[in-house]
């Protein structure tokens, strides 16, 4: 619709350009002036009116012109438009139900039985005995020991040695004075201590207690441990595990389908009958009413207003703008 709409109002604009250059070719023909004073309605004025170029007024000359123009036309049409409809639909859903079942099972059941057997048991019991051991006894004994101790004993002596002696100022004033100077060395006697040890070995003699072990045959008596045997009766718990069938309910779970119903917005087309307007181009018979002129000339001078008035008037119609 909209593009119809846009073409319509196109050739609309089109059909008044063409009208509006029709109308103004139309406005002010040439009429024939050439007796503009005799046949077209034209009073000559007496005298020096006449000779100054006075305008008479005159009658006025009717005219009928055939334009074209654009009249809107209102027609019927038909268009498909898609709207939106809430529609019922049914489906097939499922749901979930627990179904109760019968089923036979088969399963292993332990119990306890009580069993009375014979069993052998060893234990250990005590009897004393008597036995003949050997031993080693600690005896203790005095015994005279020898022994030989060292001992440091210091001596101390004092060496005579000969020592360069010093030289004195005089001896070392030639030295400075005389290079050549050269005396003999000269030599003191200087007293040294010396120490040494010396290490004496003394003999030493002392009693001395000491311990020795003797072996000796002596009787104990012993508590030994003898196995015993016996068989005695013993209740024992015995697992039984035996296969047993039982019924049982169980519940199964089953998707079951049943028929509901659910809205659903759909598209759906429609097609509508609808008032459209276009515009429609039909030529139209017109009378228009001109002025004659007043003088001589074909519409020239001041005569020429009354038509231009007139074309005025028919373009003001066309809503165009005016002759001049």
């Amino acid at each position: 619709m909209f593009h119809r709409n846009l073409i319509s109002s196109l050739l609309a604009g089109f059909a008044i350009l063409a009208t509006s250059t029709l109308a103004q070719a139309a406005c002010c023909p040439p009429p024939a002036c050439g007796g503009c004073g005799s046949g077209s309605g034209y009073v000559a004025g007496s005298g020096a009116a006449a000779g100054n170029g006075a305008i008479v007024a005159a009658a006025p000359i009717t005219r009928t012109i055939t334009v074209n123009e654009w009249v809107p036309e209102t027609y019927q049409t038909t268009r498909t438009v898609y709207k939106q409809e809430t529609v019922q639909e049914a489906y097939t859903a499922y749901r979930t139900e627990s179904v109760p079942e019968q089923r036979t099972i088969t399963k292993n059941v332990s119990r306890i039985v009580p069993e009375w057997r014979d069993e052998t048991f060893t234990t250990y019991k005590t009897v004393p005995t008597t036995e003949t051991r050997t031993v080693m006894k600690k005896v203790t004994t005095q015994e005279q020991v020898t022994e030989i101790q060292r001992k440091v004993v210091k001596h101390t002596n004092w060496v005579t040695e000969c020592v360069p002696a010093k030289e004195g100022l005089c001896s070392r004033l030639k030295k400075h004075c005389d290079p050549c100077y050269d005396p003999c060395p000269k030599f003191k006697e200087k007293k040294r201590k010396v120490c040494s040890e010396e290490i004496i070995e003394c003999p030493v003699t002392r009693t001395v207690c000491k311990t020795h072990c003797v072996p000796e045959t002596i009787t104990v008596c012993v508590n030994k441990c003898v196995p015993v045997t016996e068989t005695r009766k013993v209740c024992v718990n015995k697992c039984v595990t035996e296969t047993i069938s039982e019924n049982v309910t169980v519940n199964v779970c089953r998707s079951v389908p049943y028929q509901a119903t659910r809205c659903v917005t759909k598209c759906v087309p429609v097609t509508e009958t609808v008032n459209c307007t276009r515009m429609v181009c039909r030529p139209v018979t017109k009378t228009i009413t001109e002025s004659a002129c007043g003088s001589g000339d074909a519409c020239g001078g001041n005569a020429s207003s009354g038509c231009e008035a007139l074309c005025c008037q028919v373009k003001k119609h066309k809503r165009s703008r005016c002759c001049r």
